[in-house]
């Protein structure tokens, strides 16, 4: 980031924190999220404090959280600020460059291996990998390692390497990060229906509301069916998606109040619960 880029993101940081700070009496009347999709990147570690980070989350009532990072220290330094509300998740890559070939990576066992002797991970991810690039050795290490540990596996990748990892990995929970983007929800409803560990974790995925920002009513069947395979996820991959945190907050909770209550819950805290219980 640029020092002027820098300076804008803790302008508008500064006034997030400051315009919600106001709010923060009124946080037990929002409703209650476990997060599946946080990260702390290097970029951050200076312009937000890992204290700083925690209290950003509590101030929208986040009270538990999946946290990945690049590199995966981001995930410590936010693990050891408070380790009763962060996950932490073992990113398996340690650089933006390394994120482009880590699953032909030769050294990718004993990176994984080395890291999990280092702190208490519960799963490895969010990693990205697309198609057939789900299909190699190493990437089968991995599931190894995962079954071995019995860690959850969250993939940023598309319908053909989702349907690969999940043909390797049909025992363990595989969290499909954004839903898949923009995948069909037919095939969403598929894997629901087959694969007992498949979650979706729904950061990022617009086609779910209408032009008046409502779920379409596709989207509020397949929820409120499948309400217990789903999770929430603010996705902060950049600096100013820290700084949108509140209003992001805002969006999520707009649309899932237009669920029943029992999928609500299910949504927006239960789910994570069961998955990862303290």
């Amino acid at each position: 980031m640029t020092d002027s880029g820098r300076v804008k993101f803790l302008k508008r940081l500064i006034f997030s924190i400051m315009l919600f700070a106001l709010g923060t009496a009124l946080a037990d009347e929002k409703i209650e999220i476990h997060d599946a999709h946080i990260h702390y990147d290097q970029d951050m570690w200076r312009s937000l404090p890992a204290a700083d980070a925690i209290k950003m989350l509590k101030d929208q009532n986040i009270q538990r959280a999946l946290v990945s990072a690049t590199p995966t220290e981001g995930a410590a330094i936010l693990y050891r600020q408070d380790p009763d509300m962060v996950i932490p998740m073992l990113r398996p890559y340690d650089s933006w460059r390394h994120r482009y070939f880590w699953h032909k990576d030769p050294a990718l066992k004993s990176y994984l291996l080395a890291h999990l002797k280092k702190l208490p991970y519960r799963g490895i991810g969010e990693f990205h990998v697309f198609g057939k690039n789900a299909d190699t050795q190493q990437i089968e290490q991995m599931i190894d390692i995962a079954r071995q540990y019995q860690l959850a596996l969250h993939a940023h990748t598309d319908l053909e390497g989702m349907q690969i990892l999940l043909n390797k990995a049909p025992d363990l929970v595989i969290i499909w990060a954004h839903g898949g983007g923009d995948v069909d929800e037919k095939y969403l409803h598929e894997f629901l229906n087959q694969y007992p560990g498949f979650y979706i974790e729904l950061s990022l995925r617009e086609r779910m509301l209408d032009g008046n920002e409502e779920l379409t009513a596709q989207w509020r069947k397949l929820l409120t069916q499948y309400s217990q395979r789903f999770l929430l996820g603010m996705d902060t991959y950049k600096p100013t998606r820290w700084a949108e945190l509140p209003e992001t907050a805002s969006e999520t909770r707009h649309w899932l109040s237009q669920l029943p209550e029992d999928a609500i819950a299910d949504i927006a805290r239960d789910n994570l619960e069961r998955l990862f219980p303290k």
